[in-house]
């Protein structure tokens, strides 16, 4: 399902991989009713001479491969994995999947290994996770890190379509280009798209867990990984030792619908804070005001401008609209370090008429998604899962208007999904998960699509479930503060531990900036 935490200064490797995990995250549910794809541009380079295997576990071989993330090569084992396309046809289209294993640093592994699952729809396990195992080091002292990129993304025959600026921020006011986009995609398709959806991943998952031999793994997933773990756990919950569901989406919940309305509230929160803010609200008063006109301004005049890229040196040329102000406010909301900085760059804007640091925020945005999110895979996802559930009557509609993003979103995927077939689910796929298997569950408390509210309803029917919010925090929350020791404690323990959750307390938002050179002291 953006724009990331400066990296002006070559972070240690463990503080470097906690951001890049971050910034990996960061573009996460902001397309359609998850999101964009991570921060990254993937290269990966597979060896096949003999010579080159590093581990075989299981009946897996794995060799040597690079992969990518945030501009950060990484050499790492992976392997492929043979399985049906349509499981009813076994004989059938095979898929080859790509498994990356994250060695355990201890060199036995001896501890349950750990499946990390990616959100989106249409993330890659392996390039969103790929420095999985520095965000948490102890976890990763004693046992193995498995991604398995989820078929149609990554490695496991992704499913990438072209698309132009507005119709990735999933703020395109036309229709008609939403659905001539969405034919051509779906013409672009390898494969069968109703194959594509979370039921057929699960199986997918324990094929490559009966190949490694593995009796049991822990699972960790964030946003729309958290709705294929819990399906997961409700199909094979003894295979699972343990689940960490960050950002979490319940079976129940039908995204779409609630996601302006929320983004409102967050919106809403930052501007409260931004009035009540005395160095906030002296330099940048009536900031509300000034981006409502803003919003309207654009509406009507789009600005054509002409900027410095930083990173090239030469010109770019924009034509900034009102959907990419949107798609950045709406980017902004997920994680308080982007936020911080907001207020000066709509200030420069509307007072100013400045749009020079929206209009580099916004094509970074979009140069930086480019390539990575498998648009077919999220459509199979969202129009099987989400879509075909809406409730949009007339009180929902009309509070949808009153939002800054409006019914763009829901009409875009309404729009996509008369002409994208819906594909498999299983018996029971939006009921409660009721396993008995230690769950931790993340939320942050100031998160924009995912609210805490979401927790506390899948956190209901877990008995052995445990839900800690993350206080001033956006979307995906495991690496801020202490989190990463808590995680760390409750896998090592496998779920008994007592989290000690008085450090929490500690956490707050990113200062907000009053000018280029950042907060007040």
């Amino acid at each position: 399902m953006g724009p990331s935490p400066s990296l002006t200064d070559p972070p240690s490797d463990a503080a470097g991989a906690r951001v890049a995990d971050m910034n990996s995250h960061l573009l996460t549910v902001m397309v359609g009713a998850f999101g964009l794809a991570c921060l990254l541009t993937a290269e990966t380079a597979e060896a096949n001479d003999p010579s080159d295997i590093m581990a075989s576990v299981g009946e897996l071989t794995f060799r040597e491969c690079h992969i990518s993330n945030a501009e950060r090569s990484r050499a790492v084992q992976c392997a492929r994995m043979a399985v049906p396309e349509d499981y009813a046809n076994p004989d059938g289209t095979r898929l080859s999947l790509r498994v990356v294993r994250l060695a355990a640093r201890n060199s036995t592994g001896a501890g349950t290994p750990l499946l990390a699952i990616a959100g989106g729809p249409g993330q890659a396990a392996s390039e969103a996770f790929l420095h999985l195992d520095h965000l948490f080091p102890d976890v990763a002292r004693d046992r193995d890190f498995y991604l398995v990129d989820q078929r149609g993304t990554g490695g496991s025959n992704p499913q990438h379509c072209d698309l132009d600026d507005e119709a990735l921020l999933q703020v395109e006011s036309d229709m008609g280009q939403i659905r001539r986009a969405t034919r051509e995609c779906l013409a672009q398709f390898d494969g069968d798209p109703t194959l594509y959806t979370t039921s057929i991943a699960i199986r997918d998952l324990e094929r490559v867990r009966e190949a490694l031999g593995v009796p049991r793994w822990h699972l960790f997933g964030v946003s729309y990984g958290t709705r294929v773990a819990q399906h997961y756990l409700r199909r094979h919950p003894r295979v699972i030792r343990t689940a960490v569901l960050d950002s979490v989406v319940p079976a129940t919940e039908a995204l779409g619908p609630d996601i302006a309305l929320r983004s409102q509230q967050a919106l809403d929160a930052f501007l409260d804070r931004c009035e009540t803010d005395t160095a906030c609200s002296d330099a940048f008063p009536n900031l509300a005001q000034g981006l409502e006109s803003l919003l309207a301004d654009l509406e009507d005049a789009p600005r054509h401008l002409r900027y410095e890229n930083p990173r090239t040196g030469g010109l770019d040329d924009m034509h900034f609209s009102r959907a990419h102000l949107v798609g950045v406010l709406r980017l902004s909301l997920y994680q308080s370090e982007q936020l911080s900085i907001l207020p000066p760059m709509l200030y420069q804007a509307y007072a100013l008429d400045n749009f020079t640091a929206l209009a580099r925020t916004a094509d970074a945005i979009v140069k930086q998604m480019t390539g990575t999110l498998a648009v077919g895979m999220h459509n199979s996802v969202v129009c099987t899962e989400d879509a075909p559930f809406f409730a949009l009557d007339g009180p929902k509609l009309e509070a949808l208007s009153k939002t800054y993003m409006g019914d763009l979103v829901v009409r875009a995927l309404e729009v996509t999904c008369e002409e994208w077939p819906a594909g498999v689910t299983d018996a029971g796929f939006r009921t409660p998960v009721t396993a008995d298997v230690p769950v931790l569950l993340l939320s942050g408390e100031a998160d924009p699509i995912t609210p805490p509210a979401y927790a506390e309803a899948v956190l209901a029917h877990l008995p052995r479930g445990r839900h800690l919010v993350a206080p001033g925090q956006g979307h995906f929350v495991s690496p801020r503060g202490c989190l990463p020791r808590l995680v760390a404690q409750f896998i090592s323990s496998d779920g008994s531990a007592e989290p000690a959750v008085d450090c929490l307390d500690r956490l707050q938002p990113a200062p907000l900036f009053i000018n280029a050179n950042g907060p007040t002291p």
